[in-house]
C-alpha cells in the first residue's frame, strides 16, 4: 500500500484517497498546501466532514450519502466538478475535483476512490464577478435602480475614507481577494475584512461589486 501511495506523493494536484466507508486513507503534500490540513489530522476521518463541500448555491455536496462515491464504487459515471470548501483557517477556497476508482493490489474487490483537486478560487471569483456585472447591466437596461448608488437624499462624504481604506478600495477594483490584499498591504486578512466593512458602511453599499461601481462613478478609482 505504501508503494501505491508513493505514486501520488509528489503530484502537483492535491490527492485525497478514501475507502468504501468514505474515510480518508491518504492525503498528500499538495493537499496540505492547498487546504492547510496535515495528513495526521485528516487520516481516518470521513472526507465529507473535512471538506464540507458546497456548490454555487451554497448547497452541501459532501455528505454521508455522496452520489459521486456511490457511483464510483458501484461502477457508475464519475464527473469533474467545482466545490467550495473550508481550509484549516476557516477561509473558503474553491477547488476543482477529478475522481477515479483504483483497485488495490490489482483486486477489484478492494478498491479506493481517488480525488485529484486543484485550487480554482481566482477563476471562480472572476466568474462570480462577471455574473454580478452582467446582472447589474441587465438591471440597468430594464430600468431598475442600481443599489450601487445611495438613495436620493442620503449624502455620502467620500472624504471620510481613510488612506488605508482608499488603498483597499483600489485593490478591490483590481479584483484581488482578501488574502491577496492582505499580502499586498502586509496586514492580516482579518484587518482587510474590517476595512472592507468600514468601506461598505461609509459608501452605504452592500457588496464588493457595488463598492467598486460607486468608487468608479465618483472618481475614487479608475474605470479602466
Amino acid at each position: 500500500m505504501n508503494g501505491f501511495f508513493q505514486a501520488f506523493a509528489n503530484a502537483a494536484d492535491g490527492v485525497l484517497i478514501i475507502n468504501q466507508d468514505q474515510h480518508i486513507i491518504y492525503w498528500n503534500q499538495a493537499a496540505e498546501e492547498i487546504l492547510g490540513y496535515t495528513p495526521h489530522t485528516v487520516t481516518g476521518r470521513p472526507c465529507y466532514e473535512v471538506l464540507d463541500g458546497r456548490d454555487n448555491h451554497d448547497r452541501i455536496v459532501c455528505h454521508k450519502y455522496c452520489r459521486l462515491a456511490m457511483a464510483g464504487f458501484n461502477g457508475g459515471t464519475l464527473t469533474n466538478y467545482d466545490s467550495a470548501v473550508h481550509t484549516k483557517t476557516g477561509d473558503v477556497r474553491w477547488i476543482n475535483m477529478s475522481t477515479f476508482i483504483l483497485p488495490v493490489n490489482g483486486s477489484e474487490a478492494s478498491r479506493v476512490l481517488v480525488h485529484l483537486f486543484r485550487d480554482v478560487t481566482k477563476r471562480k471569483q472572476n466568474e462570480q464577478f462577471i455574473d454580478q456585472v452582467l446582472t447589474a447591466a441587465k438591471q440597468l437596461r430594464n430600468g431598475e435602480f442600481s443599489q450601487a448608488v445611495p438613495s436620493a437624499g442620503v449624502e455620502t462624504d467620500v472624504t471620510d475614507l481613510t488612506e488605508r481604506e482608499r488603498e483597499v478600495l483600489s485593490l478591490l477594483a483590481q479584483g484581488l481577494s482578501t488574502d491577496e490584499m492582505a499580502g499586498a498591504l502586509s496586514i492580516s486578512p482579518a484587518t482587510v475584512r474590517n476595512h472592507v466593512r468600514n468601506i461598505f458602511q461609509k459608501l452605504q453599499v452592500h457588496s464588493r461589486l457595488e463598492a467598486v461601481i460607486y468608487a468608479q462613478e465618483h472618481g475614487l478609482v479608475p474605470k479602466d
